[in-house]
């Protein structure tokens, strides 16, 4: 498990995660408007678009990749990232789960 590294209070950041001799690109959005937190990710030939940041979920457990990432709330009370600073002042951190963390956590083998 690695904790995504230089996240700010910009609302569109994007940032290139080197896995697996590849990279993964990231890219992060806050919308004020709804207080809310997207974030995008493509890798290889897929991508996802759009998907909201909750904390303690598994974002792509679906997308059949061999990584996932998790939002975490540092503050204890379990609350989604819904500021400009939650991740600048680390409130929130992400971190990108690899297939080890994977198999922990779901129990089988990533499959893609």
């Amino acid at each position: 498990m690695k904790q995504l590294q230089n996240l700010t209070d910009e609302p569109i950041q994007r940032h290139t995660i080197l896995f697996e001799q590849s990279e993964i690109k990231f890219v992060l959005r806050f919308y004020p408007r709804t207080s809310v937190w997207l974030f995008d990710a493509e890798f290889g030939n897929k991508s996802v678009f759009g998907l909201k940041l909750s904390v303690g979920v598994l974002h792509m457990l679906s997308q059949n990749q061999p990584f996932d990432f998790v939002c975490l709330d540092r503050s204890g009370n379990g609350v989604d990232p819904f500021t400009r600073q939650d991740f600048s002042a680390g409130r929130c951190e992400i971190y990108l789960l690899e297939a080890a963390d994977m198999k922990l956590i779901r129990g089988v083998e990533v499959q893609f």
